[in-house]
Parts: C-alpha cells; sequence; structure tokens
C-alpha cells in the first residue's frame, strides 16, 4: 500500500495508484487479512474522491468500515468514515457529512488517536463544511482548535495547512490584508519544503489571488496560473480557481471575460460537486442580468437559490435573492424588493458580511419613505375602485384583497 499512496499523495498519478491498490487488495483477499483489505479499500475510495466520482468513492468508504469493524481496526473504519464525509460533501449532503466525521472523530479518541494526523484532516473536513454553507466563525473555531493542537505537538505541516486554511477564511470575511498575508507566507515556505505536495503550493496561490481580487488587484494571471499547475491533478483547487474567475460581479467593471462561468458549470457538471453548479447557474444568471435578460437571469437565479436552500448555503442565498430584489426595484415593485431585501440581511449577517449588511441597510433606508408612499396609494386605489372581486388591477396586477394589494 505504501507504492500506492506515494503515486496517489506525492504524485497525484491516480491511475498507477489504483493499480498498485488493486494488487494490494487481491493479496490481502488471498490471505484472509481484513485489516489490509479495509486500507486498500480506503485508499481506493480516496482515488476515486479525488477523481470526481463520488458515489462510487462513498461506496468504497462503506465496505472500508465494514471491513475494519470485522478486523477491530477503530482507526480504518474512521478513515473510511473520513471519505464518506467527503465523498457527502461533494454531493451537497453537509448534514450527514457533519455527523460522520464527528462520528470519526469519537472513533479516534476510542483508540487514542486523537492528535494524530488523521484526526487533523478530519477536523479539516468538519471546518470546510462549515466554510462552503458560509458559516465562517464555526469553521474559524475548529481551524483554531487545530492550529492549537498542532502546535503543542510541534507539527509544522499540519499547523501551516491550518494556517492556510485560516487565511482563506479571513480573506472571506473581510479580515486585514496584512494579518492575512503573514498567514499565507509562513505557509507557503513549509510547504515549499522538500518531501511537500507540490500542490499545496498551488492552493497558497489561489488564496493569495482571491485576497489579491478582493483588494482590487485585477489581475487574473495568478489564478490562470494555478488553474494550469492543478488541471488533472486536483479537481477541488481547480474548482476553486474556476469558481473566482466565473464570479464576474468580483471584477467590478473589468473587461473580464464571461466565459469563464461556461467553463466553470462544464467543470461543475464534469466533477458533479452539486455546490459549485448551482453557484455557477449563478454566475450565468448575472452574465444574463448584464445583458438586461430579466426574465433568463430570474430564471437562473431561482434554479440556484432553490439549490442553496436545499443545502443551508446561507451567503450564496443571500446574493441570489439581494438580485431577485433588484430586479424587482428595477422594475417598480418597491414593496416585494424591501421585502426581499430585508430577508437577505439575516442571511449576509449570518455569514459575517458586514460590508453587505451596511449595503443593504441603507437601501433599505432609501426606499422607505418611498415604500410607504407606494403602500398608501395601493389602498388609495383599492379603496376608490368599484370592481368585482379578482378584477381590480393594480400597476397591471389583479388583486382581490387588500392584503394583495400591499403585496403588488
Amino acid at each position: 500500500m505504501g507504492i500506492a499512496s506515494y503515486y496517489a499523495e506525492r504524485v497525484q498519478d491516480m491511475p498507477t495508484a489504483l493499480k498498485h491498490c488493486e494488487v494490494s487488495r487481491s493479496l490481502a483477499q488471498s490471505s484472509g487479512n481484513y485489516e489490509r483489505q479495509a486500507e486498500a479499500v480506503v485508499r481506493f475510495a480516496h482515488i476515486k474522491w479525488s477523481v470526481g466520482e463520488y458515489t462510487i468513492g462513498q461506496a468504497y468508504a462503506k465496505e472500508a468500515q465494514r471491513l475494519a469493524k470485522i478486523s477491530g481496526y477503530l482507526d480504518r473504519e474512521s478513515r473510511g468514515l473520513y471519505y464518506e464525509a467527503l465523498c457527502l460533501q461533494a454531493l451537497g449532503n453537509y448534514r450527514d457529512c457533519i455527523s460522520l466525521t464527528i462520528r470519526a472523530r469519537a472513533l479516534l479518541d476510542l483508540c487514542g488517536m486523537s492528535h494524530g494526523d488523521i484526526s487533523y484532516v478530519i477536523m479539516n473536513c468538519q471546518a470546510e463544511v462549515h466554510k462552503v454553507k458560509s458559516e465562517y466563525e464555526e469553521a474559524l473555531a475548529i481551524q483554531n482548535e487545530v492550529l492549537k493542537a498542532a502546535l503543542s505537538a510541534h507539527h509544522p505541516y499540519q499547523h501551516a495547512v491550518a494556517l492556510a486554511n485560516t487565511a482563506e477564511l479571513e480573506v472571506l470575511m473581510g479580515v486585514a490584508s496584512d494579518v492575512i498575508q503573514k498567514k499565507i507566507d509562513t505557509s507557503r515556505a513549509v510547504f515549499q519544503r522538500p518531501g511537500h505536495p507540490a500542490l499545496l503550493v498551488s492552493a497558497c496561490d489561489w488564496i493569495q489571488a482571491d485576497l489579491n481580487l478582493r483588494e482590487g488587484d485585477g489581475s487574473s494571471v495568478l489564478l490562470c496560473r494555478c488553474l494550469r499547475e492543478v488541471q488533472q491533478k486536483d479537481t477541488e483547487i481547480a474548482g476553486h480557481c474556476l469558481e473566482r474567475l466565473a464570479d464576474t460581479t468580483r471584477w467590478g467593471g473589468l473587461d473580464h471575460p464571461s466565459s469563464w462561468s461556461i467553463i466553470f458549470l462544464v467543470h461543475s457538471l464534469k466533477t458533479k460537486r452539486k455546490l459549485d453548479i448551482y453557484k455557477s447557474l449563478q454566475f450565468i444568471g448575472d452574465i444574463f442580468l448584464k445583458e438586461n435578460d430579466e426574465v433568463t437571469a430570474l430564471n437562473l437565479f431561482m434554479l440556484a437559490l432553490e439549490g442553496f436552500i436545499s443545502m443551508d448555503v446561507h451567503q450564496s442565498r443571500a446574493e441570489c435573492i439581494l438580485r431577485i430584489g433588484d430586479m424587482s426595484k428595477r422594475n417598480g415593485y418597491l414593496l416585494k424588493a424591501f421585502e426581499l431585501w430585508e430577508a437577505a440581511r439575516p442571511l449576509f449577517e449570518r455569514s459575517l458580511q458586514a460590508v453587505r449588511v451596511q449595503d443593504i441597510d441603507e437601501r433599505l433606508a432609501a426606499i422607505s419613505n418611498d415604500v410607504k408612499e407606494q403602500y398608501r396609494n395601493n389602498l388609495a386605489q383599492l379603496a376608490t375602485l368599484n370592481a368585482p372581486v379578482g378584477k381590480v388591477q393594480i400597476d397591471g396586477h389583479n388583486v382581490a384583497s387588500e392584503e394583495e394589494a400591499l403585496l403588488v
């Protein structure tokens, strides 16, 4: 299994790693060694997850857990739970993913491995789920726990991984750039040492590019370079790069190619990452909105919103609701815009987006008087019209009651 691990983790040559896994499992089966079988099947799960075959990876992870239970090896069972959690995360099942990581950590506690490498990666998985749901406070708390544990255990590699993950979170949370830069530089210095996977340096690159973009540096050179380096090697990092390139709203008024949004959609469909698919639809909706095709944009935003609601992703839900509210205001439906913006506010607040919350407060304050005036006008129109129920029209809408009039 050592050779398979080398090709999977160090070289990222998954086909060769898969061949060695097959040999290892065959030998373990012939000797009746359930522990070695579990180890080989765990590696199968890892490889299938890494190449985007999540349903197959989940099946291998479940089989690894079964074999580990037979042999009584709790650490192998914990690894099986971990890889099943990774597959569920990619498929958008965050609730069950978190449940599996909790079980995996409990098994490690039972066998005295709560401070080993596998414990760190399971904690990182937990933090990642909170991050993709835009629960940044919870994710940061877990990363701080990893930082503290790795520091006390004198584990520079895991400490550097946690620093990089923390930097990624802090970019999203709006932390000062100098604080983030120090973490990126420290992590990169560790990852550049001999013996560490080169992909970790690429991870630092895309976090750096994300920070640069947030600070107004409109160059896509670093993201594109990182994307070239990780293609065919790590679909997750490639997805992170493409997500940044595809979100045209983050590039302001720059002449940024909208084709990245289509490329991101194709990548998302290929990797079958559910969250990325819905984000790509949101970004394509932004393109249609910019081109004043509001019908198509609205359909895409509604489709993306439905997905974000099903996965309980706070910030992306808020962004879609905000855009639909903007469209309502543009078409003169101030009451509807007001309600939608109010609905988006707590979601931005939950994801610690202070700037976005302030922006919504300013929007609400700016139109509050106009909303009250529209409210009074709707009531006045309803009071003066003497028409059959369901035949009163306000702003082109049939209304049957005072309550319906207030929604127009």
